[in-house]
């Protein structure tokens, strides 16, 4: 308060001058105004709120929940997006192995019997501000019996080609940790917002810190500011780490309690016992912000809208059996006058399936089997013309497989890598001939013979085991319509619907006879 009181001391002089000197005053000057008080380089304000994740483009929302292992995540891959989808997957995988250990009992995807819910994935709007205890409490976001770990997630940003999303795991033992990650859709780059800011951001953000303190508290001075003590320069370097990006560009970090400064004591103030929240508008990044942290600035600065990356096909993404529940619809004796129609639905319900096809099929319609390689789903061999290939001899087998594995190839231009030997019949000798491995079925659902549509839905969807095969045929007028409910109650129950080459996590079995996954 020195300089203030030295201040009012100048205007006491200046007073009693101007008294005395009245009568011979100086003319006005037109124009002139007194000097403005020095910007500030930070304001405090509120942290900006996080994003409603569902009207967000571009995203693939996922959710896990293991009972026997006491885990929930939630948690957004973003399309096409590999490196920030590694690191977030990354972070889900060691919430998992930490309540393995802890539990004793080994991962093993799990899905739910219906009406589960698990169709809901998206981000939970604001889930990561939550009470530690609330949210592991929330049967939603929370493990089963609220002791584990609950991994929950929101978009924090999405403008321009930037995207960003906090993650947070919480456990029952009072851990409690926060990963903000940034990604450029455009370019694919990845930071963690700490690398929004330049190196040795901190340091220089101190002053204004400090600075936008003293002026929220009221004060005049200008007294400069000393450095700070290396505790509180840790605080600023830990909130780097969860910078936020406000609508109007501003960088906006919250420190955490215990924040003091000698210029914000000499007013009063005593160390903070909630968090601080500053921001740094653009006009001030020049010399804070990265090449990064300037550009998501600049793109929410002017309100660009979002450039959400184009759906990546479930088929052709990269999915992961191992951590999520899946299942491998597959559709046999095709392509009919149906396909499209199935393949519309696939489509619109983020499903893959494989398609077993007969040669002759193909041959005299090949576009709907150009289409479903186009757009993400395995081709297989179903033969020419649906024999019993055990009444073959090897010759014939060859015939069978070869000439419809060759045609598809070159309607695909793509690998076709294994057979579905008809009516499920193989021995030995067929195995041998055909080169290629048996992909029989855990779950017929028997839809050529006319059942009931309560029976199709009962084998297609509650039936259905993590790594199991169901099999259907698209020549069944029956199956094509109730796709889209087939494929909403696996959702519901937590399953993914791949392929059978994602199925075997990327690279289908190179022989013998397969009923499901490994």
């Amino acid at each position: 308060m020195k300089a203030v009181w030295i201040r009012r001391g100048y205007a006491g002089v200046a007073i009693a001058a101007m008294l005395g000197l009245a009568a011979c005053a100086p003319d006005r000057v037109n124009g002139w105004r007194p000097t403005a008080w020095p910007a500030s380089f930070a304001v405090v304000t509120d942290p900006p709120q996080p994003l409603d994740a569902a009207a967000v483009a571009g995203l693939d929302p996922q959710r896990l929940r293991i009972d026997e292992v006491g885990v929930q995540a939630r948690y957004t891959r973003v399309f096409g997006q590999g490196a920030l989808n590694d690191r977030i997957e990354g972070m889900v995988r060691e919430a998992i192995a930490g309540r393995v250990a802890a539990s004793g009992v080994a991962y093993r995807p799990m899905a739910f019997d219906e009406d589960a819910g698990m169709a809901d994935r998206s981000c939970r709007r604001g889930s990561t501000l939550l009470p530690a205890a609330e949210l592991l409490a929330d049967p939603t976001l929370g493990p089963a019996g609220g002791g584990g770990t609950a991994v929950t997630c929101d978009i924090i940003a999405a403008v321009g080609t930037y995207i960003g999303q906090r993650v947070r795991v919480v456990r029952s033992d009072g851990a409690d940790t926060s990963l903000v990650l940034y990604a450029d859709v455009a370019t694919g780059g990845v930071v963690g917002a700490a690398e929004l800011w330049q190196a040795g951001a901190a340091i220089l953000l101190w002053d204004d810190v400090v600075e936008a303190l003293r002026r929220n508290a009221g004060a005049l001075s200008l007294v400069p500011i000393a450095d700070p003590s290396p505790d509180q320069a840790a605080l600023i370097e830990s909130a780097l780490a969860g910078t936020l990006v406000a609508a109007d560009g501003s960088l906006v970090l919250t420190i955490g309690p215990g924040f003091v400064a000698p210029e914000l004591g000499a007013l009063g103030l005593p160390a903070s016992t909630v968090p601080l929240t500053v921001a740094v508008p653009p006009a001030s990044l020049g010399t804070l912000a990265s090449v990064f942290g300037a550009g998501i600035s600049a793109a929410a600065a002017a309100a660009v809208p979002f450039a959400a990356p184009a759906a990546v096909p479930v088929g052709i993404d990269r999915v992961d059996c191992g951590l999520v529940p899946c299942v491998a619809l597959t559709f046999d004796d095709g392509p009919s006058a149906l396909t499209p129609q199935l393949l519309d639905t696939l489509r619109d319900s983020r499903a893959a399936a494989t398609f077993y096809v007969l040669g002759r099929s193909a041959q005299s319609s090949p576009d709907p089997v150009r289409r479903a390689a186009a757009e993400g789903h395995d081709i297989g061999v179903h033969t020419w013309d649906h024999p019993h290939l055990p009444e073959l001899d090897a010759a014939a087998v060859a015939r069978q497989i070869g000439s419809t594995r060759d045609l598809l190839r070159r309607l695909t231009d793509q690998p076709v890598a294994t057979f579905r030997p008809p009516y499920g019949e193989y021995n030995a000798q067929t195995l041998a001939a055909a080169g290629l491995p048996a992909i029989l079925w855990s779950i017929d659902t028997r839809d050529w013979a006319g059942p009931s549509t309560e029976s199709i839905l009962i084998q297609g969807v509650e039936r259905p085991r993590p790594g199991g095969i169901v099999l259907f045929h698209d020549t069944q007028r029956a199956t094509v319509e109730l796709a889209p409910q087939i494929i909403a109650g696996l959702h519901d129950r937590g399953f993914t619907a791949v392929t059978i080459t994602q199925l075997f996590g990327g690279s289908p079995p190179t022989g013998g006879a397969w009923r499901s996954a490994p």
